[in-house]
């Protein structure tokens, strides 16, 4: 099965609430160049999943427009959930919903890419940036990466 982590675009500065934060200018121009780069992979995705926080949100819309699907807002998203519970809930999920694509923060969306393929922190996980991970079943080191996009 494979799936794909994107870590949204860059946002606003903090001034309040955190999940009210938006994508800058910048960061919907780099979503957008991510999504060009790998337009050909992320073809293949069937469902996408994103947190609810807004720049997510925002983020997932670009991809989701592009590919003609739509968004499914998961609060297991949030940048503290701890991996174990979004693998748990990857197990559930149809194998028919594979590609699916992740859009997530930080730290959540590093935790994923490197436990899954058990690679301590060697995989960094920046704004905009595009993991596709392959895997037979969600667990740590069940894994490997197939590529990792960054926008810059």
């Amino acid at each position: 099965m494979q799936l794909l982590i994107l870590r949204h675009g860059e946002a606003e500065p903090v001034r309040g609430d955190d999940a009210a934060r938006q994508l800058t200018e910048r960061g919907r121009e780099a979503v957008a160049r991510v999504c060009e780069m790998r337009a050909a992979e992320l073809a293949g995705v069937r469902a996408i999943w994103a947190s609810p926080f807004i720049r997510t949100q925002q983020t997932a819309r670009i991809v989701a427009d592009l590919l003609g699907l739509p968004v499914k807002t998961e609060s297991l998203l949030i940048g503290d959930t701890p991996p174990e519970l979004v693998l748990n809930a990857l197990q559930q999920v149809d194998t028919a919903s594979y590609p699916l694509l992740l859009v997530s923060h930080q730290p959540l969306v590093g935790r994923l890419v490197n436990g899954v393929c058990g690679s301590g922190n060697r995989h960094p996980m920046g704004t905009s940036s595009l993991a596709c991970l392959r895997a037979p079943v969600w667990a740590d080191s069940c894994g490997e990466l197939e590529w990792l996009q960054h926008a810059y």
